[in-house]
Formats: structure tokens, C-alpha cells, sequence
């Protein structure tokens, strides 16, 4: 898959992707904005314009790519082209750690994370710190509420992402429950 990966990246070209072997019913929207021989990222989005967020994922775990269906050229009609919200990398990238980027970009503005591990779990929160091998997340629970804080081995993670619906549901019932609004 790098191969297509890499010669789809950054070209506008809406695509699905899949990458939960579990459930092969469920992939991903969007545009691959930026990649490397490792990893991607990704302008996800949902139908009628919803803008789904970033993530950035490692290319083995994306098993199926599909370009031109009927389902990309319906929602080609709700999309709007992208806006640049965040400074993130385009194109392709020989030297590029897109995760260190991702959790970076996270942690400085923070913005409501989430983690999804090999296993399939997934937590929500705001990226404390991380190295090599620990990633400490302040997790934020489905009601927006503070979870306490999860170490998790870097090796285990599959996805970072940030600017989800479900992410920023999350982030606006915590500030609501903080009264940061």
C-alpha cells in the first residue's frame, strides 16, 4: 500500500480507507495530505461537509484504498475544499516523523486527542507528555468529564487524531463542565 499511498498523497483526491480488519463495513473519508514510507495523514470527513478531523495512522495497518466509487463522488457534492486550520506538512516526506508532529501539534495547542490503540481501544484527551516509548494522556471521558491520566507504550498506538465530530463533542462537554466556554 505505500506505493499508493505515496501517489495519492496530497494530490485532492478523496478516497476511502480502510484499516479495521474487524469491521470492514467502516473506513475512512478524506484526503491524504502528507505521508512518509510509515505513515499518512489524513483530512477525514463525514457525510454533508462534516469535517471529521486529522489523524495520522502507520500505512500497514490501511489494507484497502478505494478511489472513484459511487459513495466518494456523492459526497464529492458536500465537501468543500480544505481550509487550512492547522499548519501541518503536505506531500511526501523522506525524514518526516508524522506522529511526533500530530502529538506535537496536540500537545502545544491542546487540543482534545485521541488515541486509538492495536487492540482496537480508544481514549480521548489532552497529550501531557510523551517520549520514544510513553505517551501520557490526561483522558477525558464519552461526558466530557476528566478520567485521570493513561500511560500508554508508544508501540501500541495505531492512530492519533484530533478535530473529530466525537472529538469535539467530548471538548465541548468538558469546557461546559469546567465552564471554560
Amino acid at each position: 500500500m505505500n506505493n499508493i499511498i505515496k501517489r495519492l498523497c496530497n494530490t485532492n483526491e478523496l478516497i476511502e480507507l480502510y484499516s479495521n480488519f474487524n469491521d470492514c463495513d467502516k473506513f475512512a473519508v478524506g484526503y491524504i495530505d502528507a505521508c512518509t514510507d510509515n505513515e499518512c495523514l489524513i483530512h477525514s470527513f463525514q457525510e454533508n461537509d462534516l469535517d471529521d478531523g486529522y489523524y495520522v495512522m502507520h500505512n500497514d495497518s490501511v489494507f484497502e484504498i478505494r478511489r472513484r466509487t459511487k459513495y466518494l463522488k456523492n459526497m464529492l457534492l458536500f465537501i468543500k475544499p480544505n481550509t487550512e486550520k492547522y499548519k501541518l506538512p503536505k506531500g511526501y516526506w523522506t525524514e518526516l516523523d508524522l506522529f511526533n508532529v500530530v502529538l506535537n501539534l496536540c500537545k502545544e495547542e491542546r487540543l482534545m486527542a485521541m488515541i486509538r490503540l492495536d487492540f482496537g481501544e480508544e481514549c480521548y484527551g489532552y497529550i501531557n507528555d510523551f517520549d520514544d516509548s510513553i505517551l501520557e494522556i490526561e483522558t477525558v471521558d464519552s461526558d466530557g468529564i476528566p478520567d485521570g491520566i493513561e500511560y500508554l507504550r508508544i508501540e501500541d498506538v495505531r492512530v492519533i487524531g484530533f478535530g473529530s465530530l466525537e472529538a469535539n463533542r467530548r471538548l465541548k462537554l468538558f469546557e461546559t463542565q469546567n465552564n471554560l466556554n
